[in-house]
């Protein structure tokens, strides 16, 4: 979309000639492709698939969803996984009786690649990035509309309830439930 034309549109005053682009083609490639992968890949904390069973999953599923969508790419947790050095957004479902809170959710923190995290000269850089994509991810999550919640002391988030209803949430809610 043109500059001009994408700033007409922020204003309000988009005219009668711009129409919505028609964004079925594209989710249906990203809802096969790119969004499955991201909630094929979630697993749980000792690096298992995460079965459909966990009463989590559900939430799971549409954070790492929402996240790909926002660009981030999700990472591989589970240390033993070939892509864990790549680093990431970790989405990791986190049972109630494993919170000294008591509340369950998705913990979501950022991983830096291990260049960044193995390297000994480089701590400060690894600490600082660490903590600017953790308060990053608690900011996005929150544009997207969930309840999100400081957790742990690595500056993670948790997120406890699924996004606030609106008219793309909702579309969006019921597109991915009626495929299951």
């Amino acid at each position: 979309m043109p500059e001009e034309q994408s700033r007409r549109i922020d204003r309000g005053d988009a005219g009668e000639d711009c129409q919505p682009p028609d964004l079925g083609p594209l989710r249906a490639v990203a809802e096969r492709e790119e969004l499955a992968d991201a909630r094929a890949r979630l697993a749980d904390g000792l690096g298992h698939s995460l079965p459909a069973e966990d009463p989590n999953a559900p939430l799971a599923r549409d954070v790492a969803a929402a996240l790909t969508e926002a660009g981030f790419t999700l990472h591989d947790c589970a240390p033993h996984h070939p892509g864990y050095r790549l680093g990431g957004v970790c989405v990791l479902p986190i049972p109630a009786r494993h919170n000294p809170d008591g509340q369950g959710g998705i913990a979501v923190s950022w991983t830096t690649h291990n260049l960044l995290a193995l390297d000994w000269d480089r701590g400060r850089e690894h600490h600082d990035t660490q903590q600017t994509m953790n308060r990053a991810l608690a900011s996005v999550l929150k544009a997207l509309g969930y309840q999100v919640d400081p957790f742990g002391t690595g500056g993670a988030s948790l997120v406890t309830e699924s996004r606030s209803v609106g008219p793309q949430t909702a579309r969006r809610t019921r597109t991915s439930r009626e495929r299951r």
